[in-house]
């Protein structure tokens, strides 16, 4: 039997392959006869030539022909393979036969090469090797499984290598009855195809085909039954990814010599009815017994504990312990079992203390498709326990390990369904799920104000029963420096230079409540990514651990279902506290359907986004029927599966909210100040009239709302400019954010001239209401001079910002701007230059007396 899940490491590795030392299994050395006698005959048509078009490894099969005498427990295999070119010399001179030496042995009838009319005999020197296969080792599985392997010498394009042998012998625990499934699909032409089944007429055979396979033929021959088939479905190779484990789209026919569900409980009664404790076993009961005080509920997690978490998982499955579980009392003392091992020690266990416990057969590939079969042994490949406890049924699988919380929190194993091996049982068991286990993640990112800092994110995940179980496991087969570095490398790839703050912290909650908390905490160095095109700070949220729940597919047309994590239930949460107030337009998405459910809701706060989403399977699979929808909501999950935060923190609305201030600004503007405070008294002492004894008009009149405007117009103009961006520290150093086409010095340089023309427009205020109240001659080209200026400076100014810093502000806006001081000029210099009390008002030169 297979576990259905194995955590591998070198170390465990080694000490299985120490442990193999002490089994020593004498391969049988392949022997040689003459063809067998009690073979149907079979005449091919070897004049056949195939569609060169359809071979792929230089090679194609002229002959292939199978017989089956179930009587006899002997298979007959008969090749010939035709070389076409030199990838066929490669690919096709070797031969190869897997078999298990505890009930079988290989006998070659044949092995020649026909070449240019001639037939080379290479059987009488033909040597086979015995090779360990194995391939099972990685999963603490060894089979004892052998492969006969030999090399042709000198085979040449255009050779066709025959070659034929029996494989004689079966696994004495199915008592000699048939259980086959026998397929009918190639992915390489296969000109002469035969398959037959050779079988006494008193054996009653139930056939069941499936993907359109086709039924055998049947007659009698000497005495016996012959089922034929001669038809084999020639196809292109199937690549689908995300395939449920028990998606079979080959054609095959399964035989069974079994008539019901029943005759195979009995059969695994049989095999493995619960045995009586020997005295080790009835020590470690009586243990746990004490331990329980009385308590069943306790004993009963006393001896699953035990069996998952002290019993390593270990199947030396040889012969015909592929299926016969070793006594209790031997796995107790070598400490170490396969599933089905496990399975009888805890049945025993709880047997003893009046628990009612079965050992349950399941399907970890087929799952519950194994109720579409037709009753068989080989329908399963792993056992469980079922426990009928206080009206309740419990699944218990021994082979998990680190299984925590009460009995009532455990989650049903998705088998599906089960045999149950008992003598009443007479039909498949449903195992239902009821308890799911659930994935909590929190993302806490907080990004910070500018391009060259830090930000940090930190990360709270908590795995809930069956979840916790899974993490609890893979924590206990690997350090915690180990697991730094993979959760660190996974961050990585997601938002580049990303270093661990604190070290992971696990709090595991083992008791009433089966939670695994793991807090996570680091450094995101940098994470603002500067944008060449537009100069603006980007960064991307990912939310990958809901898109890593999802199965990728993009085909509409897809002919083959759809594998999904299941059960499976994430609540995903991302929060983002932002340097800014942030706008999101995404609206919500709800998904809902028989297979899985979605939802996505943004949030927004003051500055802080939060994204919440939730997935939940359904179902282990989507059907090909319901594929094209998914494809579309698989789209729009996608969508909302990352989100570009951008900024271009130059114009944000808070980008006046400085944090710190420019030194070198702050020391250049009173300099600024004083020069063009010296140059305003200079210019104050300058007179257009030449002195004379005209009395000026006192201001009165429009005047006096002009006299209004001039008094505020310095305050404005002061506090415009201590708003300049070049005091602004954090602006003066993150113009490295902008645009790499740009020379730095050339934009510093430009915000130090903004800062300087607005000094000389806070200085020139100053001076014209000075001007205006001591009624001077130079009023009036003066306030000119200044209004042209000034629309000059915004025009200039507003042009040089949208082409530095790669935007582009509301024309209404900037129309708004400019028309405001053209509109002031437009009413005062006419009313100055051609009313009369505008004449006679500024009349005052400079050395004229105060006649105030």
């Amino acid at each position: 039997m297979r576990r259905p899940i194995a955590i591998v490491t070198m170390k465990a590795i080694l000490l299985v392959l120490i442990t193999l030392i002490t089994f020593s299994v004498n391969a049988q050395k392949v022997s040689t006869s003459q063809t067998p006698g009690w073979l149907v005959k079979y005449t091919p048509d070897l004049s056949k030539k195939p569609n060169i078009k359809n071979i792929s490894d230089g090679y194609y099969l002229l002959l292939l022909e199978e017989q089956h005498n179930e009587e006899l427990k002997s298979v007959y295999h008969h090749y010939i393979r035709h070389i076409v070119s030199e990838a066929g010399i490669q690919n096709g001179s070797e031969i190869s036969i897997d078999y298990d030496p505890q009930y079988e042995k290989i006998v070659f009838h044949s092995l020649v090469i026909h070449r240019d009319g001639q037939v080379i005999n290479r059987l009488p020197s033909a040597s086979f090797k015995q090779l360990q296969k194995e391939q099972d080792l990685s999963r603490f599985i060894y089979s004892g499984i052998y492969t006969a392997y030999h090399i042709l010498e000198d085979v040449r394009k255009n050779d066709q290598i025959e070659y034929s042998y029996s494989i004689i012998g079966d696994n004495p625990i199915f008592n000699g009855k048939v259980d086959h499934r026998l397929y009918f699909v190639a992915f390489e032409p296969i000109l002469n195809y035969y398959k037959n089944l050779i079988v006494s007429p008193k054996r009653n055979l139930h056939f069941k085909p499936f993907n359109n396979a086709i039924l055998p033929t049947k007659r009698t021959e000497n005495g016996s039954i012959i089922y034929e088939w001669n038809k084999l479905d020639v196809r292109e190779n199937e690549q689908y990814n995300y395939l449920p484990s028990w998606y079979n789209s080959y054609n095959y026919v399964q035989v069974s010599e079994y008539n019901n569900w029943n005759e195979v409980a009995r059969w695994a009664l049989s095999v493995n009815g619960t045995p009586t404790p020997g005295p080790l076993l009835q020590q470690r009961i009586n243990a746990f017994r004490q331990s329980a005080a009385g308590d069943t509920s306790l004993y009963l997690l006393l001896a699953l504990r035990f069996v998952q978490d002290d019993i390593r998982y270990m199947g030396i499955e040889i012969g015909e312990y592929s299926h016969r579980a070793n006594q209790p009392d031997k796995v107790l003392t070598q400490r170490f079992g396969d599933c089905k091992d496990k399975a009888l020690l805890l049945c025993s266990m709880l047997r003893n203390y009046g628990i009612t416990a079965n050992l349950a057969y399941v399907s970890t590939d087929n799952k519950g498709q194994i109720k579409n079969l037709l009753p068989a042994p080989n329908a399963f490949n792993h056992v469980i326990v079922q426990v009928l406890f206080r009206g309740k049924t419990y699944w218990l699988d021994g082979t998990v390990n680190f299984q925590r919380g009460s009995l009532d929190e455990f989650c049903e194993p998705d088998y599906q369904q089960a045999l149950v091996a008992n003598d009443t049982t007479t039909e498949l068991t449903p195992i239902v799920i009821r308890n799911k286990g659930s994935l909590n993640i929190l993302e806490t990112f907080t990004l910070p104000d500018n391009q060259y800092k830090d930000g940090s994110l930190e990360v709270v995940t908590d795995y809930n029963r069956e979840q916790a179980d899974i993490q609890r496991a893979e924590f206990a087969s690997a350090s915690m420096e180990s697991k730094d570095e993979s959760y660190l490398r996974y961050y990585r790839k997601l938002y580049g230079e990303v270093s661990i703050k604190d070290s992971i912290k696990v709090q595991d909650t083992v008791n009433n409540h089966n939670i695994l908390k793991i807090n996570e905490s680091y450094t995101l160095n940098g994470p603002w990514k500067k944008d060449s095109t537009t100069g603006k700070l980007l960064f991307t949220l990912n939310a990958q651990s809901f898109y890593d729940a999802l199965p990728v597919v993009s085909n509409p047309n897809r002919k083959a279902p759809v594998a999904q994590r299941y059960p499976y239930d994430l609540n995903y949460k991302i929060v983002v506290n932002t340097p800014i107030n942030w706008t999101i337009n995404e609206a919500p998405v709800h998904i809902s359907n028989s297979y899985y459910k979605f939802d996505y809701i943004p949030e927004k706060g003051d500055q802080q986004i939060t994204l919440n989403y939730h997935f939940e399977t359904l179902s282990d699979h989507i059907p090909i029927e319901f594929i094209p929808e998914y494809v579309k909501d698989f789209k729009r999950m996608n969508e909302v599966s990352s989100m570009d935060l951008t900024w271009n923190p130059f114009l944000s609305s808070t980008s006046n909210k400085h944090t710190s201030i420019n030194w070198l600004a702050l020391a250049l503007a009173p300099i600024f100040i004083m020069v063009f405070s010296w140059m305003a008294t200079v210019y104050y002492k300058h007179s257009i009239y030449p002195s004379n004894n005209t009395e000026p008009v006192q201001i009165g009149g429009g005047l006096a709302l002009l006299a209004i405007g001039l008094v505020f117009s310095p305050l404005m103009e002061i506090s415009q400019f201590f708003k300049l961006p070049a005091f602004s520290y954090d602006r003066w150093i993150g113009l490295y954010a902008m645009s790499e086409n740009i020379n730095i010095t050339a934009i510093q340089l430009f915000l130090i001239m903004e800062m300087i023309i607005q000094a000389l427009l806070v200085v020139g205020s100053i001076l014209l209401a000075v001007l205006f109240f001591n009624r001077r001659d130079t009023f009036p080209i003066t306030l000119a001079t200044y209004y042209f200026a000034d629309i000059l400076f915004i025009f200039i100014d507003q042009h040089l910002n949208n082409y530095l810093f790669k935007s582009s502000t509301d024309n209404a806006i900037n129309n708004y701007y400019i028309l405001f001081p053209l509109i002031k000029m437009a009413i005062w210099i006419p009313y100055i230059r051609m009313s009369d009390r505008g004449k006679s008002t500024f009349v005052i030169p400079y050395n004229k007396p105060d006649y105030n």
